[in-house]
């Protein structure tokens, strides 16, 4: 019997089972991407150049850190083993860096720590994902879609607890979210073995061959460019927002909209792709992108602020999607934490790192105004992705759903 046959309860399948994963860890990271840059600045103190240094340190080292997980989960007979021992590692390290780590140089050190093993966590649990929703009764989008509302429930609740316990309360939010990952991933989540192991020849081999394609370097270079353009608003928008005079709850609500809009675009993913191919979704997200933070560069407030959060469903989940369309279906099985890892290091890695230490400095010298920069970083990234739309023939292969 399948993992997810009819005749299995929906909330056992393997794809039920995953997305509660991904639903801890994004309800952990959706109290760390929006509160812990003002725990930075209130709770120890730092300058926007120190608080962009600490989040863009992990970032940058991806280029290190991320392939070498990925050839560790890649080479591994159970691929859900290296995801269960980073999170219980991440929870040792944010417990050093929240309780041990005073000043700025302790900081950057614990933090790189910490930062890297969540960071690292994304990327396989993208790749289990887009596995166990390949067949089965729920789909990618629905799954995502799910996890992007656990997001949002750390957004909005994560808002009101800071607003009434101060931004101490993160340190507790933090902590717990991660040992909901632990538990989820040792109780919950299935062995997750490959359908067949790469060669000993070829495992060495997958970070070469991928990079030598070029169709998969234009993707993930131009798809890191449209992301990383994100670093701004991640890293400065909560504070940007407090200095001018917007609420802790409302920073919560304003990111939870946004994610909310996200959500109804993945859940309606099976119309839209029907119409919209990924290459063209990718390009569509450059270009909300670029309006976005075009838009944002001039510290708008008031009702204009939701519309713009609302074209995260573009800036965001459409090339995101995009993405993770052309990785899925264009890399063998036995590269496929490889390839997600890759692009990672990039989107969330090596150009969000530059970008969020870059954003430091923006923060520092003009506030609001550093939005402008990640509206030209979009659209550098919409313009190396044109070449996509016209994909080389290739033979056959399984979609994903």
């Amino acid at each position: 019997m399948s993992a997810d046959s009819d005749s299995q309860s929906l909330f056992a399948t393997r794809a039920a089972r995953v997305t509660l994963v991904m639903s801890c860890l994004f309800g952990t990271t959706g109290v760390i991407l929006v509160f812990l840059p003002r725990w930075l600045e209130v709770e120890r103190g730092l300058s926007g150049a120190e608080i962009g240094a600490v989040l863009s340190l992990a970032q940058i080292a991806r280029v290190v850190t991320g392939p070498m997980v990925a050839a560790w989960t890649d080479s591994v007979a159970d691929r859900s083993m290296p995801l269960r021992m980073i999170a219980a590692a991440a929870l040792v390290a944010y417990g050093a860096f929240f309780f041990l780590a005073q000043g700025f140089w302790p900081l950057l050190v614990l933090g790189f720590i910490a930062l890297s093993l969540t960071q690292s966590l994304t990327p396989l649990i993208e790749a289990a994902t887009l596995r166990a929703t390949q067949t089965g009764r729920i789909n990618y989008g629905l799954a995502r879609g799910i996890g992007s509302i656990a997001f949002i429930a750390a957004n909005i609740l994560g808002g009101f607890i800071v607003a009434q316990f101060g931004v101490g309360a993160v340190v507790v939010w933090v902590l717990s979210g991660l040992v909901t990952v632990i538990l989820s991933s040792w109780l919950a989540l299935p062995d997750d073995p490959p359908q067949t192991l790469a060669p000993t020849s070829q495992r060495g081999g997958s970070i070469a061959a991928l990079l030598a394609n070029r169709r998969f370097l234009v993707l993930i270079v131009s798809c890191g460019l449209i992301q990383s353009a994100h670093a701004f608003y991640y890293g400065f928008s909560t504070l940007v927002w407090r200095g001018q005079g917007v609420s802790a709850e409302l920073v919560g609500f304003l990111w939870a909209f946004g994610v909310a809009i996200e959500v109804a675009f993945l859940w309606s993913l099976p119309a839209i792709e029907k119409r919209v191919s990924p290459e063209a979704m990718i390009l569509i997200g450059a270009a909300g992108a670029v309006g976005r933070w075009l838009c944002m560069g001039f510290a708008p407030l008031g009702f204009v602020l939701w519309p713009l959060q609302a074209l995260h469903a573009l800036s965001f989940a459409a090339a995101h999607v995009g993405a993770m369309r052309l990785l899925f279906r264009e890399t063998p099985e036995h590269a496929h934490a490889m390839s997600q890892t890759l692009y990672a290091v990039l989107t969330g890695g090596i150009l969000m790192g530059a970008c969020t230490l870059l954003s430091g400095l923006l923060y520092d010298l003009g506030g609001a105004r550093g939005y402008w920069a990640m509206a030209a970083i979009a659209a550098a990234g919409g313009l190396l992705a044109l070449p996509l739309l016209n994909p080389p023939p290739r033979a056959p292969s399984a979609t994903l759903r």
